[in-house]
């Protein structure tokens, strides 16, 4: 990973949240891949784009400084070409439960994986890793806290990795993949995945009945993945 952005790389030990609803859970521990979404795919229309008074370094065809071109339709399409070739799969740093991220990503049938930095680096099952990279979301309220790489030029992740402050709560951490394939249109990529040394903990949304949690549990035991599976105690009374 290149060091520009060593600011932004979370420590090995530090926990991590999915949270996800039932089906994508189902999907998750039967086929063993992790799904990345493009960014096109994302709810968020400034998913990847560069704010508007990040300056580019512009370069001619031999590499040498140029003028920013005046064509505005030229920097649009940088932006979607961004965003057609990053995929993205979305974690919560956290040592503990969130209420909001239940709320916003869990639901009734809400399913929560936790994990370490260190476990889910370990898990990726990819041949070459060097397309993928694990960094933390920095949330900016002006342009001052915009985060540049080295304050000189834009990087292709830069888009990628700001967010406005309006999403701090979610403590965002992005495993990245940019593969090179570029000919490849889909909109996910699903790579392979160590279960066993991904998953530290199981937690089921705290609105789950006890048959419900069982049933997870016999999902899990029958397909070898022997985890505890835990009800969330967000809401039950001490």
């Amino acid at each position: 990973m290149d060091n520009l952005f060593e600011s932004l790389t979370p420590q090995n030990e530090k926990s991590l949240w999915r949270f996800m609803d039932l089906f994508k859970f189902i999907d998750l521990i039967t086929s063993n891949k992790l799904i990345l979404v493009n960014l096109t795919g994302m709810k968020d229309p400034y998913e990847g784009i560069l704010h508007s008074e990040i300056g580019i370094q512009w370069v001619d065809s031999n590499g040498n400084p140029t003028e920013k071109p005046e064509n505005n339709h030229f920097v649009k399409n940088i932006n979607n070409a961004t965003r057609q070739v990053l995929f993205i799969s979305c974690w919560h740093e956290n040592e503990f439960e969130s209420a909001g991220m239940w709320d916003a990503y869990g639901n009734e049938n809400g399913i929560a994986i936790k994990t370490t930095v260190e476990k889910l680096k370990n898990s990726i099952q990819i041949d070459n890793y060097k397309e993928m990279d694990l960094l933390r979301i920095n949330y900016y309220r002006t342009l001052d806290d915009y985060f540049i790489p080295n304050r000189k030029e834009s990087h292709i992740y830069t888009g990628l990795l700001n967010k406005r402050i309006s999403f701090e709560h979610e403590k965002e951490v992005r495993l990245i993949l940019h593969p090179r394939d570029y000919d490849n249109k889909s909109i996910i990529r699903k790579i392979d995945i160590n279960l066993k040394e991904l998953i530290e903990s199981i937690y089921v949304s705290p609105l789950y009945s006890s048959w419900q949690l069982n049933a997870i549990q016999e999902v899990l035991n029958k397909i070898g993945l022997e985890i505890p599976v835990k009800k969330s105690q967000l809401y039950d009374l001490k």
